[in-house]
């Protein structure tokens, strides 16, 4: 009999322990802390040096070293555009969070929504410039191995890289 109540109370101590254990636990955190990261976001990002240092389109076929030097060059130039535009872009993000949050004048937070379009805009098309120049280096065989390379980057092979079949 006492060992029936011992093992009783001992299954029902483990089914207490067991539910606390799976229970589901929230992703929030206490608000005061959630209220810093909204305001106190740091407005720089690491700098990207795996992309970087990243020997880009030098895998190209049959380059010469004419070519890659070009290459290095010209990818040297973007990276410091590309840097440029991302600290102006998290400038934009953190002025645009503060006017979110401290004034309800929708006008201001248009204009920063304006800004923010005209830099993508410009960045969008730095880019486009930036594939013709290397396009304009390289032969016909580099260009059709260069341009199969990039149209598999983007977004939309981002969104959907890792998905599999659903």
């Amino acid at each position: 009999m006492k060992t029936n109540l011992f093992f009783s109370l001992i299954m029902v101590a483990l089914m207490f322990v067991s539910a606390d254990a799976f229970a589901q636990r929230s992703g929030r955190r206490p608000a005061d802390r959630r209220q810093q990261r909204v305001v106190e976001r740091p407005a720089q990002r690491p700098e990207r040096t795996l992309r970087a240092d990243m020997e880009y389109c030098l895998t190209l076929p049959a380059l010469t070293q004419e070519q890659e030097e070009q290459i290095r060059g010209i990818r040297q130039k973007q990276l410091e555009s590309s840097n440029k535009h991302r600290a102006k872009m998290d400038e934009l993000r953190a002025k645009k969070r503060r006017l979110n949050i401290e004034s309800a004048d929708v006008a201001e937070v248009h204009g920063v929504i304006d800004e923010m379009t005209q830099l993508r805009n410009q960045q969008m098309k730095e880019g486009a410039e930036h594939r013709s120049e290397i396009r304009s280096i390289l032969t016909e065989e580099q260009r059709a191995v260069f341009d199969r390379q990039t149209s598999m980057r983007g977004p939309v092979s981002r969104q959907s890289a890792g998905r599999g079949r659903r």
